[in-house]
């Protein structure tokens, strides 16, 4: 699935968060969104995701704008996964994984053997197979947000959305969760903090700075000295670590 966002801004009374914002994500594609605290990355993905309206500009998949599209249609074309999502509930992991599959059944339909197979596929990929009995509320943070993982999964959507999904991970579980994410079929569009997850996993980076665009390429071209300084207030040098990935080194902050 394509998207194409044009001139999109969006905002709250007395302060423009997203400003004109155009990107295009080719089908199968995997782009990170990176930037500093408040440059607009998870604004831009909900909107993206149809969660936000834009004041101007559009996002269109496949050539369809997304305010086209009924709830139960978007949530069955594209996932959304936020940087934390709690519930109150006693559902246990597999249960809240099955929830991805509800947006395909009937209302009167219960989950039958193909969305069972779906779900533990899901939770296999997640590494989620030995928490599949275990309730909400004994999960560590780590352990609900690759739950909530699993349950986009389950989608199966042609889009895949994904707001900071490495938050509260360790090291292991980042690393299998952006290889995940960087080998899918499916769209996928991610905001990141971490620059180094980010150069290795994404094919493209978009550099968001005062809720504006002002750097989109291969990471090579986005992770400069000269950008990073501009945009994050950091001295840094990039270079290359010991398995050839790009590496950044921050020195200090500029004064």
């Amino acid at each position: 699935m394509r998207i194409d966002v044009r001139e999109l801004s969006w905002g709250v009374p007395g302060k423009a968060i997203v400003r004109d914002v155009s990107l295009q994500v080719a089908p199968g594609e995997t782009v990170g969104l990176i930037g500093p605290n408040g440059s607009g990355k998870s604004s831009l993905l909900r909107c993206i995701a149809g969660l936000r309206t834009p004041t101007g500009g559009h996002v269109r998949y496949d050539g369809v704008d997304i305010a086209e599209w009924p709830s139960k249609e978007r949530a069955r074309k594209l996932a959304f996964v936020e940087q934390t999502a709690d519930t109150e509930s006693d559902l246990r992991v597999a249960e809240v994984v099955m929830l991805g599959r509800t947006v395909h059944r009937s209302r009167w339909r219960g989950p039958d053997a193909a969305d069972d197979a779906i779900v533990e596929e899901s939770l296999v990929r997640l590494d989620l197979t030995g928490l599949a009995d275990r309730p909400w509320r004994q999960l560590s943070g780590g352990e609900r947000q690759r739950t909530h993982l699993a349950r986009a999964l389950a989608q199966r959507t042609s889009a895949l959305l994904l707001d900071e999904p490495t938050n509260h991970l360790d090291v292991r579980h980042q690393l299998e969760l952006m290889d995940l994410a960087s080998r899918t079929p499916q769209t996928v569009v991610v905001a990141l903090h971490d620059l180094a997850l980010a150069a290795r996993y994404c094919d493209r980076l978009v550099l968001l700075h005062r809720g504006a665009v002002v750097a989109d390429g291969a990471a090579a071209d986005v992770l400069t000295t000269p950008l990073l300084r501009e945009v994050f207030d950091v001295e840094a040098e990039i270079g290359r670590d010991g398995l050839g990935h790009l590496a950044v080194g921050y020195r200090a902050p500029v004064r």
